[in-house]
């Protein structure tokens, strides 16, 4: 059941991503939006009293005596809640959001900013809430943050490339927002990490990490909370390494829809 909530919530993620870009689908937006939430808080209403989960961030590291560099799960925190609660703070996204998208109607964008950074923010807070209230595990890791920061990047790029008429300032929108989307994950991940909060983005403990630029780990290791640590595991993660990433997909995506917006298809699909 974990599994599959995960799945719907991510479907609702993306359908939310696509119903701010395309009017057409607002409506399967909202619908997607409610399965997932009510699918949720049933799960919660009817799970165990109590729930614990043990919060981990993933890293690049040697596994073990691996010799070859993977993705490692380190724990970062334990948290225990209510049982009925973990569903809430999706739920509360969920419904936040049929409400715009109702409202919005046929309406299309007119901004690639507002609405895509919103969206980003509100469901990064529905996610660190659903940590602090012990979700189940599948259900916020180990996909995290990009399961809701990718489909606003991609409803932005698909609102920029059909309104804006020149591709650069379309490419100065999406880097813009993309960073922007970003920003709080790593000031949260700095707060949480100099205050021993736990979830996710809580990286203090985690020292033993592959130096991306030699792929060897550090030697001597990195000190606990130092600002190195912080530097490569917080601030180059969020603020150049997965913007960079982004846009090399984002981009590649806008420029197709505004080649054919632009200069393709009908008059009418031009306009």
């Amino acid at each position: 059941m974990d599994h599959l909530i995960a799945f719907l919530q991510l479907a609702a993620f993306v359908a939310l991503g696509l119903g701010m870009a395309l009017p057409r689908t607002r409506r399967i937006a909202v619908g997607t939006l409610a399965i997932a939430a009510l699918a949720g808080l049933g799960a919660g209403f009817t799970g165990p009293e109590r729930r614990t989960l043990e919060t981990v961030h993933t890293f690049a590291a040697f596994a073990g005596v691996d010799q070859e560099v993977s993705m490692v799960a380190f724990p970062t925190g334990t948290v225990e809640a209510a049982g009925f609660a973990w569903p809430l703070p999706f739920a509360a996204f969920a419904l936040v959001w049929c409400v715009v998208l109702l409202r919005l109607g046929e309406r299309p964008l007119r901004s690639a900013i507002v609405l895509p950074l919103l969206a980003a923010w509100s469901a990064m807070a529905a996610w660190i809430g659903m940590q602090l209230l012990a979700a189940p595990s599948p259900v916020v890791q180990p996909l995290g943050l990009d399961r809701f920061l990718y489909p606003a990047g991609l409803a932005t790029a698909l609102v920029a490339a059909r309104t804006i008429p020149k591709f650069l300032p379309v490419l100065l929108t999406i880097s813009a927002v993309t960073m922007a989307a970003r920003l709080p994950a790593a000031l949260f991940s700095k707060y949480a990490s100099d205050q021993r909060l736990g979830t996710s983005l809580d990286v203090t403990r985690v020292i033993d990490i592959v130096n991306p630029m030699t792929q060897m780990q550090f030697d001597p290791r990195l000190a606990p909370g130092s600002s190195e640590q912080q530097f490569w595991l917080i601030w180059l993660e969020h603020v150049i390494m997965f913007p960079a990433f982004y846009l090399l997909s984002l981009v590649g995506v806008a420029f197709g829809v505004f080649m054919f917006h632009h200069h393709g298809g009908t008059p009418d699909e031009r306009r």
